[in-house]
């Protein structure tokens, strides 16, 4: 069975042609049989019926680390001796997913893997990624997709984000799961593999309760992941799932068969294999995945949980397990909302609270207890819970509640619901009338007029291409300028949302438009690709400047000069009549091409005021002359993603992606105050109101700090998906978005 709806394609050329020619110029040389790909539903099965595979993951190929690259021809050459069925890549292909590394890694892979491989995409692919996910799919074929080998159905799922670290399934992702899984003929296990792991310890996923939900409904036996870099195995919601140790930390990768389990019943093995310098091998059996039975922890599924109200700080709570259930314990703890990411600051032990219960260890159907809540933020939360059976194997589920509020919390008003993740953020379209627009993931694009009674009203609705950051409006409050990442700049009537026109850039613009006046005119400018634009009002390009490093951020203009931050490391200055460059400042110093994306602004606001433009990467930012580029001070910190606020008096507020907010003096560099929020702050950052500048987080929380001195000033749990949108403020309300789409109006006062 295939289910991906069109067959893979796979082509290669150097990262900057990519980008200059755009999709029509993938029709040239093919990479799909270098890089080993399987067509959608290829694989063998054997005339014993019975599926064996091979699987890595985390293989992280850099061109400036040939141990790897040797590691990794190591890897593939022993897994071809063994004549797999076929092999399974759970992501981080590549340390940056640039297609020079893509092409180093299909030179690792022999003849007899060709056409074999099937993939699923990693952090590492999409976080740098300027081609929004083009060039994994031009390389590796569709994702998500299924196919079937050895009577086992096998998913190849995919929750990663295009430009952020952490994974969200989605709704349509979600749906597309659910509707494949349906399709399965009765009886036939499924087993996912991914590159997030989910369950257990690990957060990586906002929705991932929902992901699990999906799947308990149907007979999947596995979930198969990497990203962690470490094996682990865990027997939880009727599955087993094994997370795998990277090929970036040895020659090691992963051997699956079936094998008959005692009283006949079908099983797969799991062994690690380990080559050691002398090219020897050892294998070891570290997990069996049953594929027939009751399933790992199932009977553990709670009939019922039953929250209550807070009172005084606490949350009682009431589970109830079915008649099979012999729980060891039943626990419960505050969702961990805040930690998501990276290997490591996705994972996180939790603080269980055991419930207790009438009938004893193991005996009882009804535990109870009360939950210590006073900490969390007011709005709706999730508790989790999880039921453990004596064999190790448990349930895990998650139940909503309300945390009170307090006298000065900001409330919700509203909510309004576009298709796909509102991730770019949110801009006023008319102060004056209390309009605003957001864009979507899907291309949907909705402006709404705010009242001060606490609604939204829909003015219009557009269709264009995925959007990944937010529009801008011109001065007069004509024009939204849409950022399209199907290679093109949109111009919509600011009145009716008609297309006015579109400009092809060539590449993905993945960047916000910062509209400026260059002397009577007007000048919109972004990235796209490698490349920089300015065009003018109509759409006609002004010029542009080629071969500067890739940019997501936005960049600032004063009507003098168009300054940006870019992938390359660099900082720079273009004279708005002509994009001639005035100044370049190197930000970060050379390295690979993983060590200067990671390193580099390529996702920085710039900021201006005080005769200076403040720029950033994650290692601190930077105040230069903006006439002549030179340093004047620096402050240490990450505080790339998040806008940098200039405020009247000459001061700045910065906001680091680990939730330090500082006041800053712009002439001297001195800070004035510092507050830790002890949060994630991304490209959401921060807005100002009155004498409060509102932080948005990632996990959902805003919360208010007071300019003159830093004091906390209240807070919201608004949502319980991410957020990399930035608010905007009209009539006293916030706006924000989240990657689930929805578009919140909060009440600030």
């Amino acid at each position: 069975m295939v289910t991906d709806g069109h067959e893979p394609c796979s082509h290669a050329m150097h990262r900057r042609s990519f980008l200059g020619l755009g999709g029509a110029a993938l029709a040239t040389a093919g990479l799909g049989t270098l890089l080993g790909v399987a067509p959608a539903g290829a694989a063998t099965t054997r005339p014993d019926g019975k599926v064996r595979f091979g699987l890595v993951s985390d293989t992280h190929l850099n061109v400036n680390n040939p141990s790897i690259t040797a590691r990794m021809t190591q890897v593939f050459a022993s897994m071809a001796r063994r004549d797999p069925d076929f092999v399974l890549h759970c992501g981080d292909i590549t340390d940056t997913g640039l297609d020079d590394e893509f092409v180093l890694y299909g030179q690792t892979i022999p003849d007899a893997l060709h056409g074999k491989i099937h993939y699923s995409p990693g952090n590492h692919e999409t976080r740098w990624d300027h081609t929004a996910k083009e060039l994994y799919h031009s390389h590796f074929g569709p994702a998500p997709y299924s196919f079937d080998a050895g009577g086992v159905h096998f998913i190849g799922f995919d929750p990663t984000q295009v430009l952020q670290d952490p994974g969200h399934s989605g709704a349509s992702g979600l749906a597309w799961l659910e509707a494949d899984l349906r399709a399965m003929a009765p009886g036939t296990p499924a087993v996912l593999f991914q590159h997030f792991p989910v369950g257990r310890v690990y957060y990586f996923l906002d929705d991932k309760p929902q992901l699990l939900e999906v799947l308990a409904g149907h007979n999947v036996r596995a979930i198969l992941a990497g990203h962690i870099h470490a094996e682990d195995i865990s027997r939880f919601n009727g599955l087993t799932q094994v997370t795998f140790n990277a090929v970036k930390n040895g020659a090691l990768y992963y051997w699956i068969k079936e094998e008959a389990a005692a009283g006949g019943t079908r099983q797969l093995q799991v062994s690690r294999v380990v080559i050691a310098p002398d090219s020897s091998e050892t294998t070891t059996a570290i997990a069996t995945i049953p594929l027939a039975g009751p399933g790992q922890g199932r009977e553990q599924r709670p009939v019922s949980v039953q929250v209550g109200s807070v009172a005084h700080g606490r949350l009682p709570l009431t589970v109830q397990v079915g008649t099979h259930a012999r729980p060891l314990s039943v626990s419960v703890q505050p969702y961990p909302q805040e930690v998501f990411g990276a290997a490591g600051a996705g994972t996180v032990p939790g603080v269980w609270q055991d419930l207790t219960t009438s009938g004893g260890a193991s005996g009882g159907r009804r535990w109870t207890g009360a939950m210590d809540v006073s900490a969390m933020a007011p709005g709706q939360q999730r508790l989790q819970v999880r039921v453990l059976a004596q064999d190790g194997a448990w349930w895990e589920d998650v139940a909503l509640y309300n945390a009170p509020s307090r006298t000065g919390d900001p409330k919700e008003l509203w909510r309004h619901q576009l298709p796909g993740s509102v991730q770019g953020g949110i801009t006023p379209l008319n102060p004056a009338d209390g309009t605003i627009v957001a864009a979507s993931s899907t291309g949907a694009v909705t402006a709404l007029r705010l009242t001060r009674g606490g609604t939204a009203a829909p003015l219009w609705r557009a269709q264009v291409a995925p959007a990944y950051r937010r529009p801008a409006v011109d001065k007069d409050a004509r024009t939204v300028y849409v950022p399209g990442a199907d290679h093109r700049l949109y111009a919509l009537d600011a009145a009716t949302g008609r297309t006015v026109w579109q400009f092809d850039a060539g590449a993905p613009v993945l960047s916000a438009p910062s509209v400026t006046t260059l002397g009577d005119k007007q000048l919109v400018v972004f990235s796209a690709g490698e490349a920089l634009f300015a065009l003018d009002g109509k759409g006609r390009k002004v010029w542009s400047v080629a071969g500067r490093g890739f940019s997501a951020g936005q960049a600032a203009c004063d009507g003098q000069r168009v300054y940006t931050v870019a992938a390359d490391g660099y900082a720079r200055a273009h004279d708005a009549a002509t994009g001639k460059e005035l100044w370049a400042y190197r930000m970060t110093p050379s390295g690979d091409e993983f060590q200067l994306a990671l390193n580099s602004g390529w996702d920085d606001i710039v900021a201006l005021g005080a005769d200076l433009a403040i720029v950033a990467n994650i290692n601190g930012s930077w105040a230069l002359d903006a006439a002549t580029g030179a340093p004047q001070w620096t402050l240490k910190g990450s505080a790339m993603y998040a806008p940098t606020v200039v405020l009247k008096d000459a001061t700045a507020l910065f906001t680091t992606e680990y939730g330090v907010v500082s006041r800053v003096d712009l002439a001297t560099g001195k800070t004035i105050w510092q507050t830790p929020l002890n949060v994630r702050v991304f490209e959401a950052g921060l807005i100002v109101h009155d004498d409060t500048a509102w932080i948005q987080s990632v996990d959902g929380k805003l919360i208010g700090l007071r300019i003159n001195d830093g004091t906390r000033q209240g807070w919201l749990q608004h949502t319980l998906a991410f957020t990399f949108s930035s608010p905007a403020i009209v009539n006293d309300t916030l706006v924000v978005g989240d990657q689930n789409g929805v578009v919140h109006g909060i009440a600030l006062r």
